[in-house]
């Protein structure tokens, strides 16, 4: 058994062991005070506040080397920063109005320093240190919502009866966090008379199966507002909707919730002193909403229906069920109030449209569901959009335009531009002049045997029909002036193709066409010339003037390395003495004088008009006519040159390519 006497000695040992840890109070003082410090002196004391203390310092004593701004001896407190610097001597009274104090639970550092002589003895300081305790409460450091309770070393904060502590240990909250089973009626917390500030309440209530809630608003309704919005307010959720927030002084209209179960809330701020609410509940047999799926319309249509009640439901125009092929469905109201089965519609996608390999969205990731728009265009140079560029999705899950053509790969068509030159040209083949890169850019060369053609679009070419009979593939050269180009584009046939009714003795109906293997690179030096639009009772060439061109002899014997053109004229009747036959497939062209004229190796060649160098975007080159025979001698007066009428065939020439 311990003996009281040893009991004792244990606690005055155990508390004099926790003074001298705190250390409550105490002197701090220069060394040899007071009998002078020495040169070249540095200490420094750090003490400390206990939790919810503070550390009082106060100079008992101070007589230090007077200097500028304390620069040679000084004595320094600081905590986080300097609190301050003293020298120099100070009386008693002095010293009275110098306190320091540290922060709740802080530690001062008390620093003394000397230099390297004093030209008198100073006697130094001395100071007193004791902790103090903090009222937070007081001096307005904390911030309890309802009562603050100070103790030695800490406070605490309490609440009015009816509200809670936060778990902040600061914060009061409104209890009124219930649940209910059953009729009933609510209020705000607080009633009778102005409701508790700061609450955050959940009312969560709920009744038998096959009834449902139905609130209503009784007596005084006040719930702050400020410039019509609301600062506290109460709202009722469901599972299926949301009922306000509510507040001011109107009372809200009764409310059917359509549900077994149903959670009030109210929320108010710290400020306000405003009435409340009352709030009535009971239950009655369930219903079913009339809405059963947002974008959809039901038969037969009411705001309510019976539990059991069987209708149709179906998706509005541009939607589609979820779920199934069907595009309705039928549903039953259940007990709890859902109905049951129970899909979605949703919007009609028309997804991203097959755009053909020359064509694209102008507007990247574009929404694609039902009344959304689209846009396309031509994703290369040289080509330019034939058809409708804006499509609207439709309820068919199509894209529509306007004028009701469908977005499909047939239409609209990327084709390429045709009848436009990199430059005018000037000036007036036999008798012509060298033609420039890019004047005309869709003059094709055949050398084996030599020959023209002309480039109508990125796949085809025209010919006459003399110069590919009998032939089942050949190459032709475009995109140059000069047949020694290395930069020529060379074009292999996939398909030659001859006009049924060409008549070899004759001439009549030369006209070829002619498929390439694959897509031709367009450049501009190498463009489709256009068709004509239709076909004309009048003069081939329209009473224009228009150019021939070719790689032909440019003499009785020489054949041109460089593309020549020149300008002609259409001339009426008969140009040659022959025996052949001149049909109305055919017209006679050439120059005014008798050096300008079609030649041998010119055939299949263009003619074209306006007259080149005449050309614009709305008037472009069109070629109505093709290099076809003429006479033995070129160039010679009243003999001239006879040529394939292109707009006789143009039926055929789209048929052609249609079905090949």
């Amino acid at each position: 058994m311990v003996s009281s006497t040893m009991l004792v000695f244990c606690v005055c040992m155990l508390l004099v062991s926790v003074c001298q840890a705190i250390q409550l109070a105490g002197l701090i003082q220069s060394p040899g005070f007071p009998y002078g410090y020495g040169s070249n002196e540095s200490e420094t004391w750090k003490r400390c506040a206990p939790p919810g203390h503070v550390l009082v310092l106060t100079v008992l004593h101070l007589d230090l080397e007077e200097s500028f701004e304390c620069e040679n001896d000084f004595l320094e407190v600081s905590e986080h920063g300097p609190l301050a610097k003293l020298c120099g001597r100070k009386t008693p009274e002095e010293l009275r109005s110098v306190e320091l104090r540290s922060s709740s639970g802080g530690c001062l550092n008390i620093t003394f320093h000397s230099d390297y002589s004093n030209t008198e003895r100073h006697t130094g300081f001395k100071l007193f240190y004791t902790t103090r305790d903090v009222n937070e409460c007081w001096e307005n450091t904390v911030m309890c919502s309802h009562f603050c309770h100070n103790y030695i070393g800490g406070y605490s904060c309490t609440c009015k009866p009816g509200y809670y502590l936060d778990e902040d240990q600061h914060e009061c909250h409104a209890e009124c966090t219930e649940q209910r089973h059953g009729p009933g009626v609510l209020t705000s917390p607080g009633s009778p008379g102005p409701y508790f500030e700061n609450a955050n309440c959940s009312y969560r209530l709920s009744v038998n199966e096959g009834e449902q809630l139905w609130f209503k608003f009784t007596g005084v309704f006040d719930v702050e507002s400020r410039h019509g919005r609301c600062v506290d307010f109460v709202k009722i959720k469901t599972d299926r909707e949301t009922f306000g927030p509510f507040c001011g002084k109107e009372k809200p209209a009764d409310i059917l919730a359509t549900s077994q179960r149903a959670e009030v809330i109210f929320y108010s701020d710290l400020e306000g002193t405003n009435q409340g609410f009352t709030l009535k509940y009971n239950a009655k047999g369930m219903e079913c909403s009339g809405k059963v799926t947002p974008d959809a319309i039901v038969s037969p249509e009411r705001d309510q229906y019976k539990v059991g009640d069987s209708i149709l439901v179906q998706c509005v125009t541009g939607y589609a069920l979820s779920d199934g092929d069907d595009d309705n469905f039928e549903s039953t109201c259940q007990l709890n109030g859902e109905w049951k089965p129970k899909y979605s519609c949703e919007p009609v996608d028309c997804g991203l449209p097959d755009l053909p390999e020359l064509m694209k969205l102008t507007e990247e990731n574009p929404e694609t569901t039902y009344q959304h728009k689209i846009s396309v265009s031509c994703s290369k140079e040289f080509y330019k959009l034939e058809g409708n560029a804006n499509f609207t999705c439709q309820a068919t899950g199509e894209w529509v335009a306007e004028n009701g053509e469908i977005l499909s790969e047939e239409s609209p068509q990327c084709v390429p531009v045709c009848g436009i030159t990199k430059s005018s040209a000037g000036g007036r083949v036999f008798g012509g002049q060298d033609a420039k890169l890019g004047e005309v850019p869709w003059q094709l060369l055949a050398r084996y045997p030599r020959g023209g053609a002309s480039l109508i679009n990125d796949r085809w070419a025209i010919t006459a029909a003399h110069v590919v009979e009998n032939k089942k593939t050949m190459t032709f050269m475009g995109g140059m002036v000069n047949i020694n180009d290395k930069n020529a584009f060379h074009m292999e046939t996939e398909a030659i193709i001859i006009h049924p009714d060409y008549k070899k003795d004759t001439y009549d109906n030369d006209i070829a066409l002619v498929k390439m293997s694959s897509r031709v690179p367009l450049s501009r030096n190498l463009l489709p010339v256009c068709l004509p639009k239709t076909k004309t009772d009048g003069p081939a060439m329209e009473n224009r003037m228009g150019t021939i061109s070719g790689f032909g002899a440019t003499g009785e014997t020489v054949r041109s390395e460089i593309l020549q053109y020149g300008h002609v004229t259409e001339f009426p009747g008969v140009c040659v003495e022959t025996k052949l036959v001149v049909t109305n497939n055919m017209f006679c062209a050439g120059g005014k004088d008798n050096n300008l004229d079609s030649c041998k190796g010119d055939s299949g060649g263009p003619l074209v008009i306006p007259m080149l160098g005449y050309g614009s975007a709305e008037t472009p080159y069109r070629l109505k006519g093709i290099v076809s025979w003429g006479p033995e001698l070129c160039g010679k007066e009243y003999k001239k040159g006879y040529y394939t009428k292109v707009e006789n065939y143009l039926q055929w020439i789209s048929d052609t390519m249609k079905n090949n």
